[in-house]
């Protein structure tokens, strides 16, 4: 069945996003995060795109970004190519990194884009890993950043009125990191098959062994089962922790899963 065409934006502005195969997590360590926003900047200086706003999760990413003489498919291939190829170099892994092609929907409203900019620098904070989306580091909200110069503010400003754009940074939703909210996927492992990947891992039988390995081998036991698609909840039930340490864990600061945007879906084109 041949492949729908993509929507095109008038204005050359799209929300993209990525995610990982079976939403395996795409990043793991800090390092992989700095690795993708170099390839995004390089694929920026080949391609001329502009980015205007970028959130990387732990197994997603959602990008805001205008074209340049290139086309959007050769300015993310760019982006993949480079990214993947580093990516299963590091972790001795082959196959697929990415889920099919990119999600792209066009920005053509300044309603749509007052709506689209918070709803990616807030994506940590549905999550529940930070209260504020400015203290979230793999997030263009903040006025840090690395690579230098890799987000264009003045070009974001000028879509954006700077009263506006204050506004969309200003903390939307204050949620306590020790809440759960619920989950609409069922489980992809039984706790039986969590059980047996932890004890091929590391020997451990139930929470209270697991409780007993040193930190370096839990963190890389978790890194391991997300891996292999084993959702956050799924490690925590069968490892004892609470399900907000085993996400911190897998990147040793802050990590995310595939963000709800069924919101934004409903009122825009799914086409890709």
């Amino acid at each position: 069945m041949p492949r729908r065409a993509r929507s095109l934006a008038e204005s050359g502005v799209y929300h993209i996003m990525v995610r990982g195969v079976n939403r395996d997590a795409i990043f793991l360590e800090d390092e992989d995060y700095h690795r993708y926003l170099r390839a995004l900047a390089q694929a920026k200086l080949a391609s001329g795109c502009r980015v205007l706003a970028y959130c990387l999760m732990s197994n997603h990413a959602h990008l805001l970004l205008r074209t340049g003489h290139e086309s959007l498919g050769n300015a993310m291939r760019r982006v993949g190519v480079r990214y993947s190829g580093w990516f299963n170099h590091k972790y001795d892994r082959v196959g697929h990194l990415f889920q099919d092609r990119y999600l792209s929907r066009p920005v053509d409203t300044d309603a749509y884009l007052l709506t689209l900019v918070p709803y990616i620098w807030h994506n940590p904070v549905k999550s529940q890993l930070v209260r504020q989306a400015v203290d979230y580091p793999w997030n263009s909200c903040w006025s840090g950043g690395s690579p230098a110069g890799l987000v264009d503010d003045s070009e974001l400003d000028a879509l954006v009125p700077a009263l506006a754009r204050a506004e969309l940074a200003a903390p939307v939703l204050e949620l306590s990191l020790q809440q759960q909210r619920p989950r609409g996927r069922p489980a992809r492992h039984s706790p039986e098959q969590v059980a047996e990947l932890i004890a091929r891992s590391c020997a451990a039988h139930g929470p209270v062994d697991f409780g007993l390995l040193d930190s370096v081998t839990q963190r890389r036991v978790v890194r391991e089962l997300r891996m292999r698609s084993v959702s956050y909840d799924s490690i925590a039930a069968a490892t004892g922790l609470h399900p907000s340490k085993v996400r911190r864990m897998q990147a040793g600061r802050v990590a995310g899963e595939w963000g709800d945007d069924s919101g934004l879906q409903n009122r825009h084109d799914q086409s890709a």
